[in-house]
């Protein structure tokens, strides 16, 4: 705490805007890792309170950095960290990508979230010990309110150590796999059909006799990591696929 107190003293005797000055103090804290991408800053009560500055200054700083794209704010859940990487080409895309260049509004609800060990099954695919982690995370997916699609993925802790603080209400997945160095490269994928169990066609708001289509996919990086298996029971009215050759 002495270093962030010697910085907020140099501020009387600078002549530049104080919120200028806030501004770069952030963006080095950003630099240097203590506040991570994918992770969400201190309010700006405790960004005040911290620099001695009123929270005037602190949100002109935050909406500064926010412009450059350094930071995004998401309502009821504070200012995040966005890092400087550019977007996923059109050959690897995640949900809310697809869904908002249609013009519709995606949201993810989710519904369960755990580490939990390896296993032999994903000790294989993954190229890690058995008694490793990964993160197996269960949500449902929305297109303008409506639900349309459950999805169960499994993570490698080995790849992302940390991504269980990443809110994946905010970032996608792909993001949080670019934020660790791995962009999504390319995928192997499976369809089949199924019928839901009455659990599953309450999340999705239909009958549980209503068959729906299962997505299989392994999703690997440049390099032949696999980053992730997930797999999704898709309501078959409300999605289609496309395959190209």
């Amino acid at each position: 705490m002495v270093w962030r107190r010697m910085r907020v003293m140099g501020f009387a005797s600078n002549s530049e805007p104080k919120y200028l000055q806030l501004r770069e103090i952030v963006r080095s804290d950003i630099e240097d890792g203590v506040y991570a991408e994918g992770t969400c800053i201190p309010s700006e009560n405790e960004l005040s309170h911290v620099y001695g500055v009123t929270r005037m200054t602190v949100r002109n700083a935050i909406d500064a950095l926010v412009v450059e794209g350094l930071l995004k704010r998401i309502q009821g859940k504070g200012v995040f960290v966005m890092g400087c990487h550019k977007s996923l080409g059109d050959d690897a895309r995640g949900f809310r990508a697809e869904v908002s260049d249609l013009g519709l509004v995606p949201t993810v609800r989710v519904i369960s979230k755990m580490r939990r060990p390896t296993g032999d099954l994903y000790a294989s695919l993954f190229r890690v010990d058995p008694a490793d982690e990964v993160y197996a995370i269960r949500r449902v997916n929305s297109v303008d309110g409506q639900p349309v699609s459950i999805e169960r993925t499994v993570i490698p802790m080995e790849l992302f150590p940390k991504i269980d603080e990443i809110d994946i209400s905010v970032y996608s997945l792909y993001d949080a796999y670019r934020i660790y160095g791995h962009e999504v490269a390319y995928s192997a994928e499976r369809l089949d059909i199924a019928y839901l169990s009455n659990r599953d066609a309450r999340l999705l708001a239909v009958e549980p006799s209503f068959p729906v289509m299962v997505h299989d996919c392994v999703s690997y990086d440049g390099e032949g990591n696999a980053l992730e298996h997930a797999r999704s029971l898709r309501r078959g009215d409300l999605s289609s696929f496309t395959v190209a050759h």
